[in-house]
């Protein structure tokens, strides 16, 4: 329970016991996050401490830098399980996969790894507003998927106009705040549009992207807005749908 004299509230104080993280770069030496095992196991023994109670891994998919498939993902998921004191941890796997033309040619041969059920987890490019956006989701539409949109607030190009940013939630989209956002880890923008979408209610589920360390840290040590600290502990518990 909150004190009502607390006058710094930090992630780890809103974290629900029942909280699934459901981006996460946890998996060993398949894109940019944990390089082995032993540093997946440390960064599981991190999350734990901050009541994190699982995470279902979404490693990269990313065909001109991380070419991950269903039996890279498998394997990679199948060892730690089998090798690390903290597999229990990991509850499933998925993939966090670059929304562009590749993908449509993966969606035509194979179907993609679903975080539950029919939940696929896409992201953008960063710096590069894709001209074909709303033609690449209808792709995912008709294939029966329920697309979420990795965190919205980081893509720039949207920054100028809300308004894109509201199309594109009415495209019956999920967003997923990047918890590391509300840290100012990825600079003051992103920071103040990850505040604003999250006070205009249009964050459906959250999620850590956890890389390494680093990461953990802020989420320890950075404290947070305290006029968001209610709509931040209302959408971590939205996360619950993947328990």
């Amino acid at each position: 329970m909150f004190s009502i004299f607390k006058s710094k509230y930090y992630l780890q104080d809103l974290i629900p016991n029942n909280y699934i993280d459901i981006h996460n770069h946890l998996l060993p030496g398949i894109d940019d996050g944990a390089k082995s095992v032993a540093e997946t196991s440390t960064l599981i023994a991190r999350m734990k401490e901050i009541n994190i109670a699982g995470a279902i891994a979404t490693p990269h998919t990313y065909t001109s830098r991380w070419n991950n498939s269903t039996s890279s993902i498998e394997s990679a998921y199948d060892y730690v399980k089998e090798t690390s004191l903290n597999g229990c941890f990991l509850k499933g796997y998925a993939s966090e996969y670059m929304l562009d033309s590749s993908l449509m040619e993966r969606i035509k041969k194979e179907k993609l790894l679903c975080i539950k059920d029919s939940f696929v987890l896409v992201e953008l490019h960063l710096f590069n507003n894709p001209i074909d956006l709303y033609e690449l989701l209808f792709q995912l539409k008709i294939k029966d998927y329920k697309i979420i949109i990795a965190h919205p607030e980081r893509y720039l190009y949207f920054h100028h106009d809300f308004q894109k940013l509201i199309k594109l939630k009415a495209f019956d989209v999920y967003f997923q705040l990047n918890l590391l956002s509300l840290t100012g880890y990825y600079g003051t923008e992103i920071q103040k549009m990850a505040e604003k979408l999250l006070e205009n209610d249009m964050y459906d589920f959250s999620g850590t992207d956890v890389h390494n360390e680093k990461h953990i840290d802020l989420l320890i040590k950075k404290p947070i807005p305290f006029s968001k600290k209610n709509k931040i502990g209302d959408l971590l518990q939205k996360n619950s749908f993947f328990s």
